[in-house]
């Protein structure tokens, strides 16, 4: 089993260096960027503290499921603890949202190696009152890792330094890149720390620790912020989030895409682990798959670059293709996991998973084209003033819908037919499984019809979108 997913790996390797050596030719206005200073400084820093981030969040990744079950909490005490991440996400985050937008982005970044690593602690102890506090805290946590990063870098570079505001594809194609890249080494890292070295699916929430304190040491000694601070009180600033959100039509259609598509994401997070379960004679090594997984969304980076030379292909139409490959890549494993392909029994059970499992790897490539094609239509269309609080604002839709597809595994009683079952001597239950491939496909399609809709609705910048709403610049 290990070597068939070592082959993948590989296979996977030689596919992204193709891509990175034809990506070279495509890289827009790299001349001009390799000359500017002042870019190369401010992208090198960017990449350097987001990727310390990314790498401490990407370590923990493949383990939380199984460390939740070796501590011995069922499916419905493990849905209780994703609930409490998510609703720590909406609530807290766009509290702090706010404040960052009042006080800067700076501390805001501080706070995340801090708040981050107390998370970390807590998975050392199985104390289930300590998982939900460590869970608020991981909530706070990646609402800071994806907002507020990328708010500081995008003043810096608009505003600041007033560097083109194409340039910023080139950035968040390389943060995706390098933040697979890292996933990839943090799947292998955790692979070593649990299978190899056997050190238990806590080692990797562990090592994670010092990465989040160097980034937090990184950003206080290097990082410098030129943010004109918003003078307007944080329920102020939520307030008015909230009435641009519900107002504007880029910002709103752009929401839905991305509440629905991360909310997938999510989803994809708690069932795959269960999906190779039902090859429970030969378990499947968690941190390859993981490993290949991002790989595959490094090859999406790529190809976002790649396909970015050409003019005609645009973020606006990467995002309709990113959708369109999401929602294709559900439907088949909806297909695959039913009965309508082959009879579930013996060794069907082997082709079932493994063609979940390859386009699986497709849905990632959809991932690593979404990621920076979305970051850089936010940047275009949310002011800068209410940027890291609108986009947490925009989130709570997406937070809501994990947290309705987990309460329905939550209120389903223990005994039931539709729990994923993953005892030692029990199958997860496919009807589970099917039915949340099915909500994916349903939930990715609605993404590529908005991401349409959002292509011919995305006329004006956020400066015009300031102007209509007379919010002060």
């Amino acid at each position: 089993m290990d070597i068939m997913f070592l082959i993948v790996i590989i296979v996977l390797l030689v596919i992204a260096a193709i891509l990175f050596a034809v990506s070279k030719k495509y890289v827009v206005e790299k001349l001009k960027q390799e000359t500017n200073t002042d870019f190369q400084k401010l992208q090198k820093r960017y990449l350097t503290v987001y990727c310390l981030a990314c790498f401490a969040d990407w370590l923990q990744g493949p383990y939380v499921y199984k460390l939740y079950k070796q501590y011995g909490y069922n499916e419905g005490e493990i849905a209780v603890l994703f609930i409490t991440g998510t609703i720590s996400n909406s609530l807290f985050g766009t509290i702090t949202g706010a404040l960052a937008d009042i006080y800067g982005r700076k501390i805001l970044c501080i706070s995340y190696g801090i708040l981050y690593s107390g998370c970390c602690m807590t998975k050392m102890f199985g104390n289930f009152q300590l998982l939900l506090l460590g869970r608020m805290l991981g909530g706070i946590s990646t609402s800071i890792l994806y907002s507020a990063f990328d708010s500081w870098y995008i003043n810096e570079h608009i505003n600041y330094y007033k560097l083109p505001e194409e340039w910023l594809n080139n950035t968040f194609a390389k943060a995706t890149f390098f933040n697979a890249t890292l996933a990839i080494l943090a799947g292998l890292l955790s692979y070593f720390l649990v299978s190899v070295l056997e050190y238990g699916p806590v080692a990797p929430f562990i090592t994670a620790i010092p990465f989040l304190i160097t980034s937090s040491i990184y950003v206080i000694s290097v990082i410098n912020e030129h943010y004109i601070r918003n003078t307007k009180s944080a329920s102020a600033s939520v307030k008015k989030a909230v009435i641009l959100w519900m107002t504007n039509k880029n910002i709103f259609t752009l929401s839905v895409v991305q509440s629905l598509y991360e909310g997938v994401m999510y989803l994809f997070i708690y069932i795959w682990t269960p999906t190779f379960d039902v090859l429970k004679d030969s378990k499947p090594p968690l941190g390859l798959v993981f490993s290949s997984f991002m790989l595959a969304l490094m090859i999406g980076s790529k190809i976002y670059s790649i396909l970015l030379g050409n003019s005609s292909l645009d973020s606006k139409k990467q995002l309709q293709l990113a959708t369109f490959i999401a929602s294709f890549s559900f439907l088949i494993c909806a297909l695959a996991i039913s009965n309508i392909v082959f009879d579930y029994n013996g060794q069907q059970k082997y082709y079932k998973v493994m063609t979940c499992y390859f386009f699986f790897l497709l849905f990632e490539i959809s991932i690593g084209m979404y990621l920076p094609s979305m970051t850089y239509l936010k940047s275009q269309v949310i002011p800068e003033k209410i940027r890291v609080t609108i986009s947490n604002v925009i989130k709570i839709p997406s937070n809501l819908f994990i947290c309705l597809a987990l309460l329905w595994i939550y209120f389903k009683e223990p005994n039931e037919k539709n729990i994923i079952k993953i005892e030692e001597n029990q199958e997860p239950d496919v009807d589970f499984i099917l039915t949340i491939f099915v909500v994916c496909f349903i939930a990715t399609f609605v993404t590529f019809i908005f991401s349409k809709i959002f292509s011919k609705f995305h006329t004006e910048t956020y400066k015009d979108i300031i102007k209509r709403h007379e919010i002060e610049i």
